[in-house]
């Protein structure tokens, strides 16, 4: 299920695999809100992407997005955190997640930005409506956290990819060498950045089950020539069998004629090829 130890990140991909990766396309595999709460969940994701990877005969590097302290929670096991290094060791990548991955900035004054954040994302985008100075202070927090643990991430993804004014020049500050939105993979401090829309799905209700299938399945026939494409995935994604079946179709023809990237791989194949993103902050 690996492709290369973790010291692949430091340089990108090998020349190898970015030639491959440019001419035949790339996906990145990412899984979302790792903790010790998802942990089990996360196991069933995971253990059903190597599925569609066994399938199609290849070795499928995971990126996964950590988040330090869910909504608060310190609980730290050590079966997890070993798991964690484990993880990276075996080549997958480890990329902070937020701090709390819970929205405690202002509140909201307008009905579009309250509905972007207590309806759309449930309240879960930490990074929202934070001033940089704050969102600095979480992010250097978070830095903080996982060298005490010695889990190695240089990658940084807002929680629901929602990043405010000064959001980009925190992580670029913070130190951080990549970051995402939810159409771009972007390399820092540089800002370049390749376009690249997810394929994400909302599992919280039947309703958004039904549309998270059918937009997904219109997406793929959109953006099936994209040189890049990303399957973001959360932990109770296993657990559906329509999303379920859906996420893997789409993996599975991906990895037919796709290169499997880790997102710090995708950003340093953005940041020789890329666009010039300058004062980009937003989630578009």
């Amino acid at each position: 299920m690996v492709t290369a130890g973790p010291s692949a990140l430091k340089a990108g991909p090998p020349a190898g695999v970015a030639a491959e990766a440019r001419a035949t396309g790339a996906v990145c595999v990412v899984l979302h809100d790792v903790c010790p709460s998802h942990w089990a969940a996360c196991r069933r994701v995971l253990a059903a992407a190597e599925a569609c990877a066994i399938d199609a005969g290849v070795r499928l590097p995971v990126t996964l997005l950590v988040v330090p302290h869910l909504h608060g929670d310190p609980a730290l096991p050590p079966d997890y955190l070993q798991w964690l290094r484990q993880m990276a060791v075996q080549g997958h990548e480890l990329v902070l997640h937020g701090l709390t991955h819970r929205d405690d900035g202002p509140p909201p004054r307008r009905v579009g930005a309250w509905l972007l954040r207590r309806h759309y994302t449930a309240g879960e985008g930490e990074f929202a409506a934070l001033p940089p100075s704050q969102a600095l202070q979480r992010m250097q927090a978070a830095r903080h956290w996982a060298r005490a643990h010695r889990l190695p991430m240089r990658g940084f993804v807002a929680p629901a990819w929602l990043m405010g004014p000064g959001s980009l020049g925190a992580a670029c500050e913070a130190g951080f060498r990549h970051t995402c939105t939810l159409n771009r993979v972007i390399a820092l401090p540089q800002g370049r950045s390749l376009h690249a829309p997810s394929f994400v799905f909302s599992t919280r209700s039947v309703w958004r089950r039904v549309l998270s299938v059918a937009w997904n399945r219109l997406l793929a026939w959109r953006v099936g020539v994209l040189p890049l494409q990303r399957l973001e995935l959360h932990p109770h994604d296993a657990d559906h069998p329509a999303v379920r079946r859906c996420w893997e179709g789409l993996l599975q023809q991906a990895l037919r004629h796709r290169t499997p990237l880790r997102l710090g791989e995708a950003a340093e194949l953005a940041r020789r090829h890329g666009q010039d993103v300058g004062g980009f902050v937003h989630q578009t």
